[in-house]
């Protein structure tokens, strides 16, 4: 390799992880992530159905059998709960978060009680209301009153479970049938998930885990190649207004400077990621689980999914610096560049709005279609990769077509260059940067 080039792609890379800046990102972000990650199972945990409901039951049917469900659904929730390993007891049965308060009221005197529950309401003695009359066991239709209608959405659900089981039992009594018959008939399924294959992968159960894995990988990939792209854009505009380019390029050729950022840049991406392996790595010993609360036997993660993860991101990563260099080069403002460099960028800003239906769908239409494209194959192809493997000939033509269009993109990025570096002044328009593309050496 050039030493020219070699010389640029070090002070490239020891440029940005010699600074405080890239440690204090490398070590801030997993611990965001984890602490966003606890903060999300606690409020998993504490989003549930809160709160006093009044309840006027104008059929005179309804409150009773909805107090007792309720009842019946706490009891079978403390059923279901799973002995602590550590003392084999269940725990403690905790106070309903739910209370549901009897208002009696006729169809007479319906608009003065409501008038006093609004003003309960607002006051915030109560949570809300619901208003229950005949219709409610014919069609299903009550009447929820609180604050905001676009709040408490869980507790609305919840209290609409719990009555539409209240009235399916009050039905069945109309039709001579013990409602006790309800709850003896009622079944939950649950599909257990397997391959179609005589040998099944040791990932085939995790499905929640894969998804997971899948949509930190895919987010990973996206990130990245905005940060360090943004990386290669700033310096390039810092050094040519600067004018330290003018000082560079007398002694290393443009395109060997724009490709020793590209790769400098790259490495630190690759370093970033490697200390992150080692801080999971160190993470998944046993005791260290235990001790943040989780399961010491959380599956793996498969090989396929990593070596497609460092394969798309490095692709994806040299496609889209390529372009940052070479748009960035002919301007003197960062938001100059911009304004031509969010044209390729959203078709990756689009591809990020799609990752959960490639999930779902890895070999649907949409999938396939934008894993060939190049500038969103490597976000798509590797969602489908993770999730189902396709065809390996379709990997190898998505990977061929990607190298190819970085290699065009890169003769076109190097010819831009090694021009718009030197321009200070008037902003270039789009012809003139084709211009510059095509004029001989």
């Amino acid at each position: 390799m050039n030493s020219r080039l070699v010389a640029v792609i070090k002070r490239e890379y020891l440029q940005q992880v010699q600074s405080k800046a890239f440690w204090i990102s490398t070590f801030l972000i997993p611990a965001l992530g984890l602490g966003m990650m606890f903060v999300q199972v606690a409020l998993a945990r504490s989003v549930v159905g809160k709160g006093k409901i009044a309840v006027v039951d104008l059929s005179g049917r309804l409150f009773d059998t909805l107090v007792a469900e309720q009842k019946t659904q706490r009891t079978r929730e403390d059923s279901d709960e799973k002995p602590r390993s550590d003392s084999g007891k269940k725990k403690a049965p905790q106070p309903m978060a739910l209370e549901f308060v009897k208002v009696d009221a006729t169809p007479e005197t319906l608009p003065e009680v409501r008038r006093k529950l609004n003003e309960d309401v607002q006051k915030e003695k109560l949570k809300a209301y619901i208003v229950l009359d005949a219709k409610t066991l014919e069609t299903g239709a009550a009447e929820w009153r609180a604050q905001s209608v676009k709040a408490d959405i869980i507790t609305r659900q919840e209290v609409a479970g719990l009555l539409s089981r209240s009235a399916t039992k009050e039905r069945l009594k109309d039709r001579g049938v013990d409602p006790k018959l309800y709850e003896q008939a009622r079944i939950r399924v649950e599909l257990d998930p397997h391959e179609a294959k005589e040998v099944e992968s040791a990932q085939s159960k995790d499905a929640g885990f894969n998804l997971a894995v899948s949509g930190i990988f895919f987010f990973l990939i996206y990130l990245s190649i905005f940060i360090y792209g943004a990386f290669i854009m700033r310096g390039v505009l810092e050094e040519k207004n600067n004018r330290i380019v003018e000082v560079i390029v007398s002694s290393v050729r443009p395109t060997h400077l724009m490709l020793g950022k590209i790769l400098g840049i790259g490495l630190v991406g690759l370093t970033q990621y490697a200390v992150w392996a080692i801080l999971s790595l160190s993470l998944s010993v046993p005791m260290v689980l235990s001790s943040l609360g989780l399961g010491a036997d959380l599956p793996s993660i498969p090989g396929a999914t990593i070596a497609a993860f460092v394969v798309f991101f490095l692709l994806g990563y040299f496609l889209y610096a390529s372009l940052y260099a070479a748009l960035a080069a002919p301007f003197n403002t960062e938001q100059e560049a911009q304004q031509f460099i969010m044209i390729p960028m959203m078709m990756l800003i689009l591809t990020s709005t799609t990752w959960f239906f490639a999930f779902n769908s890895p070999n649907g239409t949409l999938a396939v279609t934008l894993s060939f494209i190049p500038f969103t194959s490597p976000l798509m192809m590797f969602m489908r990769i993770s999730v189902q493997t396709p065809p390996l000939w379709q990997i190898a033509l998505s990977i061929g077509i990607l190298l190819a269009t970085i290699w065009a993109v890169a003769w076109f990025a190097g010819r831009i260059y090694r021009v718009g570096i030197l321009m200070y002044g008037k902003k270039p328009t789009l012809p003139e940067i084709f211009r510059w593309a095509m004029q001989a050496d």
